[in-house]
């Protein structure tokens, strides 16, 4: 079913029950149209409410837009920080396939002061879940840096990653929500210095072309793995593991060749433009890294890439079918996938960690958390000019 035909089912239901939203509800919620392109940003959304302190405010400002707020006035004014729109930085649909419009103020330190949702069209908020889970959601953000390495789930110690509280039934907006309030928060902070811009060069690939086998290409690591057992997520424990991925950059001309073959990889090089990056996947167990994410929203709601503060997800614009490896000695599996990221922050010249995400069971509570597992990938030395990696790491090969 069409995902407006569901919004659309879920109204008529809240109707015929007499639950219909209230006026005050962000689904669908009327905003001005000036609202995207006023100058003047404040007279249409309620930027005080995010930026407390504030008594006045410029007008929109830099690229990606955001407004200065300021106390006091002439020359006793004073820079309190910055509000911005998201979807003048990022468009990052969520279940619906449309963006959750989100006001944000940061301070000048760079901690997120304040979060407003002005528009959502998600029918997951109508039925069964109140919107006021959302709002709650988004106030987890609250005095948060935005530089910080801040994810879905429970903290990993010792990781440096700082863990919110989920939303059980509603992955995909959290997650795309998640996206949306630091990719912002990011993107204004490094535009107005509070945060370092480090441009990473682009990969260059040396002249090594070789074809290996599936055992070479795990023993020198430019293919790993990454598995989840059923007991890491409170399940009993199975033979069988929850998921069991091999995963590798497909760019390397030697590992992408070995892969795929030449055609397979001239194939891919051909459909990628200047600055795209092609991961693969492999997978057993008894889940799947898809998810059903990518049916309903067109997102994979269980991968990520990650790499420094930044985290890349994917649609299914992002998706390519992986027929076959050609690899000497390449494992059978059930499902596959290529992914491609198109988000010019990345480079394979430093270290990336794919991100499966995943709940967890408390037995003794009955309780679900969102838990989330990764590994890191790098190029290997040999496959890059000069030698080395951007950040050097061992090299199975020596």
């Amino acid at each position: 079913m069409p995902l407006l035909t569901r919004a659309l089912l879920a109204l008529l239901l809240l109707a015929l029950a007499g639950l219909a939203p209230a006026a005050e509800t962000a689904y669908e919620a009327p905003l001005p149209a000036e609202v995207n392109t006023a100058p003047d940003l404040c007279a249409h959304v309620p930027c005080q409410e995010v930026l407390p302190g504030a008594e006045s405010f410029s007008p929109r400002m830099g690229k990606p837009a955001y407004v200065e707020g300021y106390r006091g006035s002439g020359e006793h004014r004073s820079l309190v920080g910055y509000v911005f729109l998201s979807t003048d930085i990022v468009d990052i649909p969520a279940y619906s396939g449309k963006p959750v419009i989100t006001l944000i103020g940061m301070d000048t330190r760079g901690l997120i002061t304040g979060t407003r949702i002005l528009r959502h069209s998600e029918p997951i908020l109508l039925l069964g879940i109140p919107e006021s889970v959302l709002t709650k959601f988004i106030q987890q953000y609250l005095g948060k840096f935005v530089g910080d390495k801040i994810e879905i789930g429970k903290s990993r110690e010792g990781e440096g990653y700082i863990g919110l509280d989920a939303i059980t039934g509603a992955t995909v907006t959290v997650i795309a929500q998640n996206q949306v309030i630091l990719r912002s928060g990011v993107a204004i902070a490094r535009q107005v210095g509070i945060l370092k811009v480090e441009p990473k060069p682009p990969v260059r690939f040396s002249a090594v072309n070789e074809k290996l086998s599936w055992a070479q290409l795990v023993a020198e690591g430019s293919v790993r793995r990454l598995m989840v057992k059923p007991e890491q997520l409170g399940m009993a424990r199975a033979d069988e593991p929850y998921i069991d991925m091999h995963y590798g950059y497909l760019n390397t001309p030697s590992v992408g060749r070995s892969l795929l073959g030449d055609a397979g990889y001239e194939s891919l090089m051909s459909r990628l433009r200047s600055g795209e990056h092609a991961l693969f996947i492999v997978a057993n167990g008894s889940d799947s890294f898809k998810g059903s994410g990518f049916v309903r929203g067109g997102i994979y709601d269980r991968v990520q890439v990650a790499q420094d503060m930044d985290a890349y997800t994917f649609r299914d614009l992002d998706y390519l079918n992986l027929y076959g490896l050609s690899a000497a000695g390449a494992p059978a599996y059930k499902e596959s996938a290529i992914f491609i990221v198109r988000d010019p922050g990345f480079s394979p010249a430093y270290p990336w960690s794919p991100v499966f995400l995943a709940n967890k069971l408390d037995r003794s509570t009955g309780h679900r958390d969102f838990v989330s597992f990764s590994d890191e990938y790098w190029v290997q030395a040999r496959y890059l000019e000069g030698g080395r990696p951007a950040v050097i790491k061992p090299d199975p090969t020596g």
